[in-house]
C-alpha cells in the first residue's frame, strides 16, 4: 500500500511490524476537521510532485486553512520557530524528511498519525500549527514515550487568536 492509500484508508491506530513514532494532537476543538486539514495538506504535496516546490500554484492546492493562516502572518510571527512559508512545507516533504504517513486514529479531542521511520522533524508540526493549532497542543512519541514540543521561540496563538470560522488570524 502507497503513502497516499495508508493517508486515506487507514484510519484505525493501525501499526506497522517495523519501527515507529505518533505524531500527537490533544486537547483541540474539532479533531476531526483538524485532521482532514492535515490529510489535504499531506495529500496536496504527495500527489503533486510534480510541481516545482517554488510555484505559486502551491496556495491552490493546499487547504484554504493553512493558506489563510500563512498569509496573515507578519514578519514579527516568524519568530515562532513552528512557522514557515508553505514553499518550505512542499521542500521539506518532498526532498528532507525521512519518515512516511502510516495510520491516523481520531479521539473526542485530538488524534494520533503513526509514522513509519525513526523522526518526524518539526515538518509535520508545522503544517499542524499552520492549522491553527498552539505548541501546547503538539507532541510526537514512540511506544514508551511522549515528547511535548518545547520551543524556544514564541508561539504566534499566545498572543494572536486564529478563527476557523472566518479564517481570521487576529
Amino acid at each position: 500500500m502507497t503513502e497516499i492509500e495508508r493517508i486515506k484508508n487507514n484510519n484505525n491506530g493501525e501499526l506497522p511490524e517495523e519501527s515507529y513514532r505518533y505524531i500527537i494532537v490533544e486537547n483541540i476543538d474539532n479533531p476531526e476537521e483538524a485532521l482532514t486539514i492535515f490529510k489535504k495538506s499531506m495529500l496536496a504535496i504527495l500527489e503533486n510532485k510534480h510541481i516545482a516546490w517554488d510555484s505559486p500554484k502551491w496556495e491552490k492546492l493546499f487547504p484554504k486553512e493553512v493558506v489563510s493562516f500563512t498569509n496573515q502572518l507578519e514578519d514579527d510571527d516568524y519568530k515562532d520557530e513552528l512557522l514557515s512559508h508553505i514553499s518550505h512545507f512542499v521542500d521539506d516533504i518532498l526532498d528532507v524528511r525521512n519518515w512516511q504517513w502510516y495510520s491516523s486514529q481520531l479521539y473526542d479531542d485530538g488524534f494520533e498519525v503513526v509514522i513509519l521511520g525513526r523522526d518526524i522533524g518539526g515538518i509535520a508540526l508545522r503544517l499542524l500549527h499552520h492549522q491553527g493549532i498552539p505548541h501546547s497542543s503538539l507532541a510526537s512519541g514512540d511506544e514508551k514515550t511522549k515528547y511535548n514540543v518545547i520551543r524556544s521561540g514564541l508561539d504566534v496563538l499566545t498572543y494572536k487568536t486564529w478563527n476557523p470560522q472566518t479564517l481570521e488570524l487576529k
